[in-house]
């Protein structure tokens, strides 16, 4: 039942850093898919699991306002045929419902590779996986160890509910169990992990060129 409900527990774990090179350029491939391509993507969700799926749907759900504000901005502000003719300005169009569902299932699938990312990696992997990736800005100026400590707390809260509502959420509070420490971990990469990445830079390059 555990394999039912999981199946990505059968693949071998990526490197953090390529885990996270890999999700950047899905998130990137997602932004050229519309049409059947679009809905195929849709139907390999179900695929990740339930526990996924069900992080997916929380997701989404938190989001809701965000997306079907941009839904409606779109059916109403792109030029177009009206959905009923002699409506004018005060309908959508055709040609707005179109491109704002198909930025709507754009959205939704990269809160999907959200859920993924976040169900499959552990917080500590994911910012030893951020560390990594960050580690050349360093040479700009940017304090890598700050900017990871800082995201590492931001995930933190943001898995938590505040006490007393999202007001709280600008109010410290001293009792929070913040992690006092943040432990990195990088293991060595392997030849699995190179060649993850790779597939993936195909596969996106397939979906820009498509």
């Amino acid at each position: 039942m555990a394999s039912f409900d999981n199946p990505l527990a059968r693949i071998p774990p990526l490197h953090p850093a390529h885990r996270l090179g890999c999700w950047l350029l899905a998130v990137v491939a997602v932004q050229s898919l519309s049409g059947p391509a679009l809905a195929l993507a849709f139907l390999l969700v179900p695929l990740a699991g339930r526990a996924v799926v069900a992080r997916w749907a929380r997701l989404a759900w938190r989001a809701r306002w965000l997306l079907l504000s941009l839904l409606a901005v779109l059916a109403w502000g792109v030029a177009g045929e009206p959905v009923r003719a002699g409506g004018g300005a005060l309908l959508p169009t055709w040609e707005g419902i179109g491109e704002g569902l198909t930025q709507l299932g754009r959205l939704l699938l990269v809160l999907a590779a959200v859920a993924l990312l976040l169900e499959t990696t552990p917080t500590a992997q994911l910012m030893a996986g951020c560390h990594a990736l960050l580690r050349p800005f360093a040479a700009l100026g940017l304090d890598v160890d700050r900017a990871v400590v800082r995201l590492s707390l931001a995930l933190h809260y943001a898995g938590e509910r505040p006490r007393g509502g999202w007001r709280h959420l600008l109010e410290p509070d001293p009792a929070a169990d913040a992690p006092a420490t943040v432990t990195l971990l990088l293991p060595p990469a392997r030849a699995v992990d190179w060649a993850a990445v790779a597939a993936m830079l195909a596969v996106t390059a397939l979906a820009l060129a498509a």
